[in-house]
């Protein structure tokens, strides 16, 4: 499954398992939640096709390599992948890297140049990139961000230039309902329940229950006024694509409910 959110930069998509019940969703009952639906939080990657060279950031997990692969054939077709860029080494992001790379042979692999344990996915093997970098893909252009919210050490968020897209990997994720699949934010029914961001922030990020609320508060302004992006495309939610920094600024509730409320569960 895939969709083009601008000229150029296309969403791939992979549902996931279920988590209503991993979740407890219908005994909790959570005001977003309707009795009877399934629930998921996704794995997304994104290609950028720049006209002269093409870009895959992250991978998607190995439960749906057939897809991505085909995914990725239908996208760039007889021009091939120039681009294999991993956000870090996690399962949903990189498991799919060493099919691509077998199947494109000749993709470079782009990886953080953050942290340590880059043997992880032969991530050690690829170029890499750090705050600043700037991959020109013809009609577009990525560019590449020290993680601010992040789950591994290894780790990088990438902005597209002529979209003003932000691309901030696990931060911004959200569980979204059965039918909501690929679906923009601004075309879900009713208003957005920020504790849909709640409910994968304090269970995924766990970390999110001991940082500083004041402290984090003020990141989530520097990150407005640093990249104050048209987009957001997160790696496990819907990709919102109106008053994209109003979502940002919702981050904010966000952390201090948690703070409040602690760890929600497990992923499960």
């Amino acid at each position: 499954m895939s969709r083009e959110i601008a000229p150029g930069v296309h969403w791939i998509y992979e549902a996931g398992p279920d988590r209503t019940e991993s979740w407890d969703l219908a005994d909790r009952n959570p005001a977003w939640y309707e009795e009877g639906r399934e629930a998921y939080v996704p794995q997304c990657a994104y290609l950028v096709d720049g006209g002269e060279e093409t870009l895959l950031f992250d991978t998607l997990s190995p439960a749906n390599t057939e897809h991505v692969l085909a995914a990725i054939d239908d996208l760039v077709g007889d021009r091939g992948l120039d681009y294999l860029v991993v956000s870090h080494p996690d399962v949903p992001h990189a498991g799919n890297a060493l099919a691509i790379l077998d199947e494109h042979p000749e993709t470079t692999l782009v990886a953080p140049g953050y942290g340590n344990d880059h043997e992880l996915y032969h991530l050690d093997e690829g170029l890499h990139v750090t705050e600043g970098d700037v991959i020109d893909l013809g009609d577009r252009a990525v560019e590449f961000h020290e993680a601010t919210f992040l789950d591994a050490p290894v780790s990088v968020w990438m902005t597209e230039r002529e979209t003003e897209t932000l691309f901030p990997v696990d931060w911004m994720g959200f569980i979204h309902l059965d039918e909501e699949r690929l679906s923009f934010v601004d075309e879900l029914d009713g208003e957005f329940d920020p504790s849909r961001l709640v409910e994968f922030h304090g269970r995924v990020l766990f970390w999110y229950q001991y940082v500083d609320v004041e402290k984090t508060t003020a990141e989530i302004d520097r990150l407005v006024e640093k990249f104050d992006p048209e987009m957001v495309a997160p790696a496990h939610g819907l990709v919102i694509r109106e008053n994209a920094t109003e979502y940002m600024e919702l981050m904010k509730d966000v952390t201090r409910t948690i703070d409040d409320r602690g760890r929600i569960g497990t992923l499960g």
